[in-house]
């Protein structure tokens, strides 16, 4: 087989597989297509196919075929990050003001403390969990950045699924996912930029950030506004703001901050009126076709077979923590403000919902060594079964009768 041809069979595999485990299993009724696609990633990597069929998978999986997926992990990615940051500033829990800050600061706060608690204590423990680059204190920050995620097309998702699109409940619970998204991006480039280059020149990573910051919004922002409305309903809009994405990824990377801060700004910025219009045309591509090619990439990576007992001490450390973290974090301080029981811990339950965007941060703390491969194994079977419960905790909550 030549390269095109192998490329285009890994894309049949890549794309493919997640869709016949999820019809094949008669998954839809459980799971989104998107917790398939992360399974499909893990289970085209060694831990199966290259387990079972070495030859073949070296074939087309070997480090040599690779090259041409680079850089459709690195578009998949920045592509995603823009999607969450779309979702900034919607105005999807209006009503609910008090509510809403009160369970988006618990939702994200509680289990980051939690998760930087029991970092210190995996990484005293095992110190082989810790990557190459890491402190003890950036691996436990790096565990608390795992634990507060909660991924907003996932439960976008989830919602739609169980009808709950316009309840109480699913109004806040996208308006706490998108408190995550903003501050995990944010935490996850410090730490990033920590470990880098830029940690050389702190100074000049905040002037040069800082700028950065303020064009993207007292500049790039206001052209937008001007001039998007211009090119409605033309291929010319979709170009532009492609464009904005790319050039803001290239500049956050260029000043030290990672590309995906650049995407997630670009996001950000756009205005509102042309928001849902670029959401509706990019997300399915993103997530259907793209993705899957990084979730691919992040298979790769993970071989449960030579994982140890180290991997399932983080698993059952990281899902404990996940759940008591999301569940009490989101659903007390809802209650405290005013949310009725059944609401608020449905809030905590859909919460959960970790999917694409864990495994989005993931991998990029393994890719910059802030987590060892024991880790990441650990910690990404504490996503798949979070996003897994998040649904069949929801429907339990749905099930309780409010307090007299």
């Amino acid at each position: 087989m030549n390269p095109t041809s192998i490329f285009f069979a890994q894309a049949c595999l890549v794309v493919g597989t997640p869709l016949l485990l999820w019809r094949g299993l008669r998954m839809g009724g459980i799971v989104p297509l998107v917790v398939m696609q992360i399974v499909g990633g893990i289970l085209l990597g060694p831990s199966l196919l290259g387990a079972f069929w070495p030859d073949s998978w070296q074939a087309l999986f070997g480090a040599t075929r690779l090259t041409a997926l680079t850089g459709l992990q690195w578009l998949a990615v920045v592509l995603f990050a823009f999607l969450s940051g779309l979702h900034i500033g919607g105005g999807e829990a209006r009503g609910l003001r008090k509510i809403a800050i009160s369970a988006a600061l618990g939702c994200v706060l509680v289990p980051f403390a939690l998760g930087v608690g029991a970092g210190l204590g995996l990484g005293q423990y095992r110190p082989g969990l810790l990557g190459d680059a890491a402190t003890l204190w950036q691996f436990a920050i790096a565990v608390g950045v795992s634990m507060a995620v909660t991924a907003l097309p996932v439960l976008g998702a989830i919602l739609r699924e169980m009808g709950l699109s316009d309840s109480t409940a699913g109004r806040l619970a996208v308006a706490c996912a998108a408190v995550s998204d903003a501050a995990i991006w944010i935490v996850l480039s410090c730490i990033l930029a920590s470990t880098g280059q830029a940690a050389q020149a702190p100074l000049r990573l905040v002037l040069t950030g800082g700028a950065y910051v303020a064009a993207m919004f007292l500049i790039v922002r206001p052209l937008l506004a001007a001039g998007l409305p211009r090119l409605r309903g033309t291929d010319a809009r979709l170009a532009a703001v492609v464009v904005l994405i790319f050039g803001s990824a290239c500049a956050s990377e260029m000043i030290g901050l990672h590309y995906i801060l650049g995407g997630f700004l670009a996001g950000v910025v756009l205005p509102r009126g042309a928001a849902a219009d670029i959401g509706r045309q990019l997300e399915p591509t993103t997530v259907v076709v793209l993705m899957p090619f990084f979730f691919l990439m992040t298979g790769l990576r993970t071989d449960l077979t030579t994982a140890g007992g180290d991997a399932l001490v983080v698993f059952a450390v990281a899902t404990v923590v996940a759940v008591v973290g999301k569940m009490a974090g989101t659903a007390l301080p809802a209650r405290m403000a005013g949310l009725g029981r059944r609401d608020a811990w449905t809030l905590g339950a859909l919460a959960q919902t970790k999917g694409l965007m864990e495994v989005v941060v993931l991998a990029i703390l393994l890719e910059n060594r802030l987590i060892g491969a024991a880790a990441f194994s650990g910690l990404l079977l504490m996503a798949l079964a979070t996003t897994v419960l998040a649904k069949p905790l929801a429907l339990a909550a749905l099930r309780l009768r409010e307090a007299p």
